[in-house]
């Protein structure tokens, strides 16, 4: 990644851990990434085309959205009565 930056856009942190995500400016292609760091560790970055960013966020969503129905109180149907 030499010759390239790193523009934070979003940031969220933790008290473990900070998850960021942004541009990569100075790179050949449309790039963005998203980055885990969690200290004593070496931070994580992870290099992505828009529509790779946007795939990984369409598979979180879903999961998100799945844990949160999961926690719903489940409406009971005749046949389960």
């Amino acid at each position: 990644m030499s010759n390239v930056e790193l523009e934070i856009i979003c940031c969220q942190p933790y008290a473990n851990c900070e998850i960021s995500a942004g541009f990569v400016n100075g790179h050949e292609v449309d790039t963005m990434f998203i980055r885990f760091d969690r200290p004593p560790e070496e931070p994580t970055t992870i290099l992505m085309r828009p529509d790779e960013m946007a795939a990984v966020a369409y598979c979180i969503n879903g999961v998100l959205w799945s844990h949160l129905e999961g926690l719903l109180p489940r409406e009971v149907d005749d046949a389960d009565r």
